[in-house]
């Protein structure tokens, strides 16, 4: 029997610590960095030579032998490197280095020779490069965990791991395995392991393996393949390997396929079964129904379909997460026999229901539900309704309560989420919604129809960083006073009027995120901002506030669009280092761009100053903007020469990969931007899509020069918009370059010269305008330019091709004899006196002469009548074969046409 060190009984010599044991730990932390005092106990005085007694240390009751080192570093981490020394510990069967940092050095293959280890934990003690196959020698290892910070330990051959026979649980998560395509069979030897976590280890994709590789143990338990990119042609067949006794199987995050098959019913002791986030389909199988020891079933995320059957859903089930898919039918069907619920999630698919309270009579134990995005759900309880469960979490925004808010949530004083958004709700707040929960952390009623004054709710969150949304409703009045300790507050698009002094009133606030845009709010806004230290992201768009911009400090997003500001842009934004956004558009600011804006802004990626009075020059420190994604200085007085390092704004040179998760620098906090941009001479409003959008705007300004032709070099440019200028010279000869254009705008300059004939190369390209220039020369051909009309090259006089003008040379000549009458044809009345009778009497005497001319002589003459039909069979077999290929030549000639055509189509009803 094990016990700790502190309750050890001391042997009569006084001291159990062997000598050449403590001298190795004594060297051990020579060669260790010990900021934090871990190791304060170990010493070689002679008041703590008892090493068994030291912080970590365990030794074995009867041979005082260490058996023990737990170093864990999770809240007090060792740095350093690790001494050889500790092969002098060799009866050592427990060895803990977990959470410490050894400089990124590699595991240290003498651990390989610690031969009686029977438990090994280096995870996240930064470790790095290639796990050293020494490692199976430990041929009495149990328990190996390796898992590395992301991506820092690989194994390209996992046979050293196949020599640990003994081996009951392992964990390599975040190992990268993408060379070790052995490591199904390395692990179908471990024939006593019952844990096996590989998630995050990139596990390459393998043939199907055959018979004789599955002789996979039936002792496996549990088993996580979290977040690799396993397929489902083999991962099942696999899994029904290891039998019965799989009681835990995480398969999330990975790209499985197909339906789930109906064997997965004879895993019957499963108690834990997650598929969440995979490319499963089909229905749910019914055989899920025979797993009575059921209790975690995840299968969010997915793209299931049908009905959810009640035999699927086993009685013990307490966690059921199906959102995010595409499940049709009544919630009812599913809820009916799940008294042992606790966790509902069947938000974001297809159901459709009529909800009252007799549905809920046996969920008793139901903590969160989450009904959310099912449009076809509404709620019909009564008013005096009282709930049998206390809830937790209460997610159903989309869901139809109206018109009166819901009483029943009265009852329910345990809350710790409430999302009611867009439940079609007409009422005033109920007093008591404030005092509902002391737990409350996330509040959001937006998208409804309250009206009404606030309270002042400053003490109604008593829980820190509390998430409040009352957004798009018709609430009134001055603003409330805020609680202090929240952490987003988001009072847009309602009908709030008068100053927004009152958010001084409080001092250490902990706003992060405060939107106030959409309103009706005025007046100058108060000098206190310094009094909001945590506060990133500001929104005081589409207001009516007035007077100069004040101090600001620390914010990544400031929204200030469409209000009547004036002055110049403060300095004090000079503080703001991680500003990612700026919207100062439609305004009334003045003054010149300023040059510290490219040098202190290294992490911008929107930039508009649209709509202003700002004029000067562009700064060419703004080129310093590598991450610059939206630049928009239109409607201004700005003057010079577009800067020719535009080449730097590097973010514009690669398309954005549409279905990429990212989402600007401020994707950290996981809030996507919005804004108003100008698109196609309209304003539009992006939303999740914004990170797509790549412009240049600098229409309706004042400036000169030619376009630069660095420009040319940034082609994942979406949008480029220089009308309106007094811009001169060629276009770029390189223009066609720019092959990710959908809108390009160059209308109204002074542009001379021809057009290149690489601009047929934008394919991509849904609006083009040059008009209003000096171009000249022929509009190149192809069938893509042909779709836009005149007006995209008007006023350009000696501009000429379609769909202007015909160039010289290009009208084809006529002859004038032919032509009797203004259009060359002859009076109808002319052509009737040529035909009399006399014309169809010859022509019936010429046509009998002429048929039996030649098919009499045929009829009578043999010989010439087998030449003739041999004539006409070798003509009929040349015929046949240039119509066949000239089919051909025309199918290729049509499909050519028709995907030229799709591509003009596409490129007309493109808009990002």
């Amino acid at each position: 029997m094990r016990v700790t060190c502190e309750h050890s009984i001391e042997t009569k010599e006084g001291t159990r610590c062997l000598e050449r044991e403590r001298e190795a730990l004594l060297k051990f932390k020579d060669e260790i960095i010990d900021l934090h005092g871990q190791l304060s106990s170990w010493g070689n005085q002679k008041d703590n030579k008892e090493c068994c007694k030291w912080r970590g240390v365990l030794c074995d009751n009867l041979t005082n032998h260490i058996i023990e080192l737990d170093l864990n570093g999770l809240y007090a981490g060792l740095t350093g490197n690790i001494s050889v020394r500790l092969l002098d510990i060799q009866n050592l069967k427990h060895l803990d280095l977990s959470f410490n940092c050894f400089n990124y050095s590699r595991i240290p293959q003498f651990i390989g020779s610690l031969r009686k280890l029977e438990y090994l934990d280096l995870s996240q003690s930064c470790f790095s490069g290639e796990i050293p196959h020494h490692l199976g020698n430990l041929s009495e290892l149990q328990y190996l965990y390796l898992n590395p910070y992301p991506d820092m330990l690989t194994s390209t051959n996992l046979d050293w791991l196949s020599r640990l026979h003994s081996l009951r649980y392992l964990s390599l998560s975040f190992v990268n395995l993408t060379m070790a395509n052995n490591w199904i069979p390395a692990i179908n030897k471990l024939i006593q392991l019952k844990e096996l976590d590989l998630s995050y280890c990139h596990l390459p994709t393998v043939l199907l393996p055959s018979p004789s590789t599955f002789n996979a143990s039936n002792s496996l338990d549990i088993l996580r393949l979290y977040g690799n990119e396993l397929s489902s042609f083999w991962i099942f067949p696999w899994l029904y390997k290891f039998g019965s006794g799989l009681s835990f199987i995480e398969l999330g995050f990975n790209k499985l396929q197909g339906p789930i098959p109906d064997a997965i019913g004879n895993l019957s002791s499963l108690s834990y079964l997650s598929f969440y986030k995979n490319q499963l389909e089909g229905e749910i199988p019914i055989s899920l129904g025979n797993l009575s020891s059921l209790s975690f079933l995840d299968l969010s995320s997915n793209q299931f379909t049908g009905i959810v059957p009640r035999l699927a859903l086993s009685s013990s089930l307490t966690f059921l997460y199906l959102y995010d898919n595409m499940f049709n039918g009544t919630v009812t069907q599913i809820i009916g026999s799940l008294s042992k619920i606790r966790y509902l999630r069947l938000g974001s698919n297809h159901f459709e229901d009529i909800i009252t309270e007799s549905h809920f009579f046996d969920l008793s134990k139901l903590e969160l539900l989450d009904l959310s995005s099912n449009p076809g759900i509404s709620f019909n309880f009564s008013s005096g309704w009282n709930p049998p469960f206390q809830m937790t979490d209460v997610l159903l925004a989309g869901c139809k309560f109206g018109p009166h808010f819901p009483t029943w949530l009265r009852t329910q004083t345990t809350l710790y989420s409430l999302d009611i958004s867009n439940a079609g709700i007409l009422d005033t707040f109920p007093d008591w919604l404030w005092e509902l929960s002391p737990n409350l952390r996330y509040l959001n009623l937006s998208h409804n129809n309250f009206h009404g004054v606030l309270p002042d709710f400053s003490s109604k969150f008593s829980i820190n960083s509390p998430t409040i949304d009352l957004s798009s409703n018709y609430f009134s009045g001055s603003l409330p006073i805020f609680p202090p300790n929240a952490w987003l507050l988001d009072l847009s698009s309602n009908k709030f009027s008068g100053p927004i002094t009152n958010i001084c009133n409080e001092s250490n606030c902990t706003w992060r995120y405060l939107d106030l845009s959409n309103n009706l709010l005025s007046g100058q806004l108060p000098d206190c901002f310094e009094k909001l230290p945590y506060l990133r992201f500001l929104r005081l768009a589409h207001n009516n506030f007035s007077g100069k911009i004040p101090s600001i400090n620390h914010i990544s997003s400031l929204h200030l669009q469409n209000n009547s500001f004036t002055g110049e842009i403060p300095t004090s934004l000079r503080n703001c280092t991680s500003l990612a956004f700026i919207d100062l558009s439609r305004n009334k600011l003045t003054g010149k761009i300023p040059t510290w804006v490219g040098d202190t802004f290294t992490e911008l990626v929107f930039l508009s100053l649209r709509s202003n009075e700002f004029f000067g020059s562009i700064p060419s420190n703004l080129c310093h903007l590598a991450l610059l994604q939206v630049l928009d200085f239109s409607s201004n007085k700005i003057s010079g020469a577009i800067p020719k390092c535009i080449n730097n704004f590097t973010a514009m040179i690669h398309e954005v990969d549409s279905d990429s998760y990212v989402t600007y620098v401020y994707s950290r906090v996981q809030i996507f931007e919005s804004a108003n941009v100008m698109w196609k001479k309209n304003e539009i409003e992006y939303t999740n899509t914004l990170r797509l959008v790549k412009l240049i705007d600098l229409s309706s300004n004042n400036l000169v020069g030619n376009i630069p032709a660095e420009i040319t070099s940034l082609g994942g440019l979406v949008g480029l918009n220089l009308s309106r200028n007094n811009l001169s010279g060629i276009l770029p000869a390189k223009i066609g370059s720019l092959r990710s254009l959908n809108f390009i705008d160059l209308s109204r300059n002074h542009f001379s010269g021809g057009i290149p004939a690489n601009v047929s190369q934008l394919d991509q390209l849904g609006v083009l305008d040059l008009s209003y220039n000096n171009l000249s020369g022929k509009i190149p051909q192809s069938i893509h330019l042909r779709t836009f009309d005149a007006s995209a090259f008007e006023e350009n006089p000696d501009l000429c091709g379609l769909p202007l003008k015909a160039c010289p040379g290009d009208e084809i000549a006529q002859d004038p004899k032919s032509n009797g009458n203004a259009n060359g044809m002859k009076n109808p009345e002319e052509e009737d006196r040529l035909i009399s009778d006399g014309f169809y009497i010859s022509m019936a005497v010429g046509f009998v002469f002429g048929f039996w001319g030649v098919c009499g002589t045929l009829v009578f003459n043999n010989s010439w009548r087998i030449a003739v039909f041999k004539l006409w069979n070798s003509s009929m077999d040349w015929l046949y074969v240039k119509i066949a290929i000239s089919k051909i030549r025309l199918k290729e000639a049509f499909h050519k046409f028709v995907k030229s055509w799709s591509r003009v189509i596409l490129a007309k009803l493109y808009n990002v």
